[in-house]
């Protein structure tokens, strides 16, 4: 394996023992102006990996990965500037950090995406492109975009009200474990809300919560 696409590998996998020959590897392309190698270095300062955590510097190496159209250092600096890490809060300009990526078919960037329109953070409050997002997203396979589409079909928020396309998309997160699936499925059986009740499925959902780690959007 190429010495960058190895210490790639080392940053996504989280291989502690690895980290300092990674560091060396992206250290070294990145001050050559390696658009990846500039992301990943970004990555291990935001992240403390094999050095000291520092937001200034992941930020300054993600800065300059994005000046060369690194998609996934726009995505990564977004995230910064949504939870305001070592830099204000700033969800206007993660917006704009998104678009290129989630236009480019990311799906961790159509959901970030979404929930700010979701939300009306750093955009105005728009339910039909939440929608549109979370489908998009969806259907590549993001979990927790399945879980938020699944919660706009039974609300009917940003698109026509459609349980079968609820429970088709909540049991897609689901079995996939998402927990919150997992329960708002059991919820709906055990109160016949939306479908039938059936005490045995809302309990199958339960059971498969109680073995689930939660997750957050």
């Amino acid at each position: 394996m190429e010495p960058l696409e190895w210490a790639k590998f080392v940053v996504r996998s989280r291989s502690d023992a690895d980290y300092p020959a990674a560091l060396s590897v992206l250290s070294s392309k990145a001050e050559h102006g390696d658009p990846d190698a500039e992301c990943y270095l970004g990555l291990l300062y935001a992240r403390g990996q094999a050095v000291a955590r520092d937001f200034r510097l992941a930020r300054s190496w993600l800065e300059r990965s994005v000046g060369h159209g690194n998609t996934d250092a726009m995505y990564f600096l977004g995230k910064i500037y949504v939870r305001g890490y070592g830099v204000d809060a700033d969800s206007k300009k993660a917006a704009e950090l998104f678009e290129i990526p989630a236009d480019s078919g990311d799906p961790r960037a159509m959901y970030a995406l979404g929930l700010l329109y979701l939300d009306g953070n750093g955009v105005g409050r728009d339910l039909k492109k939440t929608y549109c997002l979370m489908l998009d997203a969806a259907d590549l396979g993001h979990i927790e975009a399945q879980f938020v589409l699944g919660q706009l079909y039974k609300t009917g928020a940003g698109t026509e009200k459609d349980m079968d396309q609820a429970i088709r998309w909540l049991s897609r997160a689901a079995r996939n474990g998402h927990k919150g699936s997992q329960i708002v499925l059991g919820d709906m059986y055990s109160t016949g809300d939306g479908v039938e009740k059936d005490p045995d499925e809302s309990c199958r959902w339960y059971d498969m919560a109680e073995g689930s780690v939660t997750s957050d959007r």
